[in-house]
């Protein structure tokens, strides 16, 4: 979860909870490790990673578990507080550099001790939908981005089945709000703008610098978060639904059908 640094207090207010209501959910949790089973196999002792948009910081903490040196990256000072106190908890402060950013005026992504550049780059669960445009973003990976590096981006798509049946048979505007590409949400009180892009949208935004590994459904059948709560109340039902995501994960016709999708590319 990231924004724009003209409204940081949106995100703020969010950072103490973020976890109990998504993060630490056993659908939130099984999602994650699903992105991390595809992202992990890109993986290598040593790397410099990226947290782009590390919310609360459990993809930085799994990155520097796994080895790497990360840069965890968001436009929320209470997001980066409680990502820095984690690492420090798990006696990761070392590897873990927490570092303000504003996905709408990327210019530097630099590393932030001025070492290499990143070989990784992990943006997750919707950090992205809140860039207003992809250009930018893409321009400044280009030049922060070792060759051969990869760039894993998960962003909620334009269309999501699960939502729009859902709240299309309880005839709420919902089930229609990421149609056109665009709608604004009400974060901590602040009005903010969110875009929401898909696999074609990112592969065009980071052509001809990054070009696609492959693209994954993230969340068929599992539905969106707002409906977490209730489902963990029906276990029997949470555990078919987590098999049968399990069958989809490598099919990738079915990104344009999920809650978010995952769009993997190299640097060239």
């Amino acid at each position: 979860m990231a924004e724009a640094l003209l409204q940081p207090a949106a995100f703020d207010r969010f950072a103490d909870d973020y976890d109990a209501g998504f993060a630490h959910s056993i659908p939130g949790r099984w999602l994650r490790h699903a992105v991390w089973r595809q992202v992990g196999a890109h993986l290598r002792p040593g790397m410099r990673a990226l947290d782009l948009g590390c919310g609360t910081g459990e993809d930085a903490l799994w990155l520097a578990h796994a080895g790497t040196q990360v840069t965890a990256a968001d436009g929320s000072p209470a997001m980066l507080r409680v990502t820095a106190d984690k690492a420090a908890r798990l006696g990761m402060a070392d590897r873990v550099v927490t570092r303000r950013i504003d996905l709408n005026a990327p210019a530097d992504l630099s590393p932030a001790d001025g070492g290499g550049p990143y070989d990784l780059v992990l943006s997750n669960f919707g950090a992205l939908n809140c860039a207003i445009d992809l250009a930018p973003l893409a321009d400044a990976l280009r030049r922060a981005v070792a060759p051969g590096g990869v760039v894993a981006l998960v962003v909620m798509g334009r269309f999501c089945a699960w939502e729009t049946l859902w709240y299309g048979a309880r005839l709420r505007r919902t089930a229609v709000r990421r149609w056109s590409g665009r709608s604004t949400a009400d974060i901590g009180g602040a009005t903010i703008p969110i875009r929401y892009w898909t696999p074609g949208d990112i592969a065009r935004a980071f052509a001809p610098a990054f070009q696609p590994v492959s693209v994954h459904p993230v969340g068929v059948f599992l539905p969106p978060s707002d409906l977490f709560a209730g489902l963990e109340r029906h276990p029997r039902h949470l555990t078919r639904l987590m098999r049968w995501e399990t069958r989809v994960v490598g099919r990738s016709w079915l990104a344009g059908l999920a809650d978010h999708h995952l769009t993997l590319l190299r640097h060239v």
